[in-house]
Parts: structure tokens; C-alpha cells; sequence
């Protein structure tokens, strides 16, 4: 490599930055995954590490306007580069987007719930799924009203079954001595 190509790479740096910078995520984040899948590039470490927080922001941005498909899409091509900075951080925001679709997975069951002929036990599944997740995403109200939505089902059947679902410890038997 020459001090020239050094010198280009650098600018595309620059110019992924300054894109990042002027809220061109999309932009930036392709020069920074390019960079970063080059295992010869002297700034394959920079490159990462502005891929990360590219793809967080674009993530995070995403998940806000409700689009968690989308923002998985782009954290799991982030994670495909192997010099991406911060796995970790990315692989959290993928599972919140996959929290988010599992919500609207559970929503829509428990639309379908209220057909004629619905299955009950499917019903409350779905009911005790929603509820419970929606305050991993800080939704607790929500999941309240979910709950309140099972407990006063009109079918009588599936109220019974959400009230059995709503008193059931799913947390794991911990020993004494593991809490501390």
C-alpha cells in the first residue's frame, strides 16, 4: 500500500464520518462496513468502531418509530463484519427489535383471539405472552391493560384461563445462597 491509497482511505474515514455527522446513517454506515471488512486496512479498527455507533443510531432511531424489522435487518449485517466495535451492545438492541416483533406477533394472535371458534388456551397464551413482555420493552401500563383485556374476556373459558396464567410464578426456583 502506498501513501497514496493510505491517504484515500483515510478521506473515505473523513467522509464517513462527516456523512454520520450530517445524519446520513445509511451512507456512513456502508463506507464504515467496507472499511471494516477489509482485513488489510490500517483503520479496519476506526472503521468498526464508527460502524457501531452508526448502526446503534440507526437502530435505536428505528425501534423508535416502529420499525424493529428494519432495525434488525441492519444489526444483523453489522454483526456480519467481524471488526464491528461493541457485539454486545448490537446484539442487545437486536434482541429488543425481536422483542418488539414478538409483541406485535402476540398482538395480532390476540386480535384473532377474538374470533368465533378462537381456541381459549390459544387466547390466553397469547394474552400471558404480551403482558409479560411488553415490560421488557417498559411498557408496563400496556401490559396491564393486556391483562385486564384476558381477565374480563367475555368468553368465560378464556378469562379463566388468563386468571390462571396471571397467578403463576414463571420465575425459575432460585437456592438462597444464589442471590448473593
Amino acid at each position: 500500500m502506498t501513501a497514496i491509497d493510505s491517504g484515500r482511505r483515510s478521506d473515505r474515514l473523513d467522509h464517513a464520518r462527516r456523512l454520520a455527522e450530517s445524519g446520513d446513517l445509511d451512507g456512513a454506515a456502508a463506507i464504515f462496513a467496507e472499511l471494516a471488512a477489509d482485513e488489510d486496512a490500517p483503520d479496519r479498527g476506526e472503521a468498526g468502531e464508527g460502524l457501531s455507533v452508526v448502526v446503534e443510531r440507526m437502530a435505536e432511531r428505528l425501534l423508535e418509530d416502529g420499525e424493529p424489522e428494519r432495525a434488525a435487518d441492519v444489526l444483523l449485517e453489522a454483526l456480519s463484519v467481524s471488526a464491528v466495535a461493541d457485539p454486545a451492545r448490537l446484539r442487545v438492541l437486536l434482541g429488543m427489535a425481536h422483542l418488539e416483533m414478538a409483541c406485535a406477533q402476540f398482538a395480532g394472535a390476540v386480535e384473532d383471539s377474538r374470533q368465533e371458534g378462537a381456541d381459549a388456551g390459544t387466547g390466553a397464551l397469547a394474552i400471558e405472552l404480551l403482558a409479560r413482555t411488553l415490560p421488557l420493552r417498559g411498557r408496563d401500563a400496556d401490559a396491564e391493560t393486556v391483562w385486564r383485556y384476558g381477565l374480563d374476556h367475555p368468553d368465560p373459558a378464556l378469562a379463566e384461563q388468563v386468571l390462571l396464567r396471571l397467578g403463576r410464578d414463571v420465575r425459575p426456583p432460585m437456592e438462597a445462597g444464589a442471590a448473593g
